[in-house]
């Protein structure tokens, strides 16, 4: 859901023509997928305070990148993935802000042309 509902906010505002808050909802995505990155990392660890305020070697099967992971057979690749996240997510982040300020100079020489 952390990637899933900022992806439909920028679809949505893509598909009504209103660029700028798309370019938004994308800035919103690359921070979740950033945000992700070191609980990814800390599949195999769990040594990350989760939401119950317990890790996720205190809990077993708690983490739910441990569980992910493991059910996938890709537990082995829990840094590997968390190094995607957090590089995919600085690179999506970068595009969003390029993007909105693409869309708002043209909308500003729109307005004063």
């Amino acid at each position: 859901m952390q990637l899933l509902v900022p992806a439909v906010v920028a679809i949505s505002f893509y598909r009504r023509c209103d660029r700028y808050a798309a370019a938004v909802g994308v800035w919103w995505l690359g921070e979740s997928m950033a945000d992700v990155a070191p609980y990814a990392d800390d599949a195999r660890a769990g040594e990350l305070p989760l939401l119950g305020g317990v890790t996720g070697s205190e809990v077993e099967d708690y983490h739910d990148w441990e569980v992910m992971l493991g059910k996938l057979g890709m537990l082995t690749w829990d840094h590997s993935i968390g190094r995607f996240f957090f590089v995919a997510g600085g690179a999506v982040m970068a595009a969003a802000i390029i993007w909105g300020v693409i869309v708002s100079s043209r909308h500003t020489e729109t307005e004063s042309g």
